[in-house]
């Protein structure tokens, strides 16, 4: 299993139950287009938080753009 580049979360291929499917519990997470590095989505969260005012859709490794899994 991929694991988040921050947190070493676990990745699931896909997200499954009900709380995924209207996007509140999703472990789908961001790839990197760039380099490929992985952030599950409550990081992904967490640098919207810290990076508030600034593009958030960053990699944390490289600064390439982020994309939904």
């Amino acid at each position: 299993m991929p694991r988040c580049v921050r947190c070493e979360t676990e990745m699931d291929p896909k997200s499954e139950g009900l709380l995924a499917k209207i996007g509140l519990a999703s472990r789908d997470g961001y790839e990197c287009t760039r380099c490929g590095s992985l952030l599950c989505s409550e990081c992904f969260k967490q640098r919207t938080v810290e990076l508030a005012g600034t593009s958030h859709e960053r990699c944390p490794t490289c600064e390439g753009t982020l994309e939904k899994r």
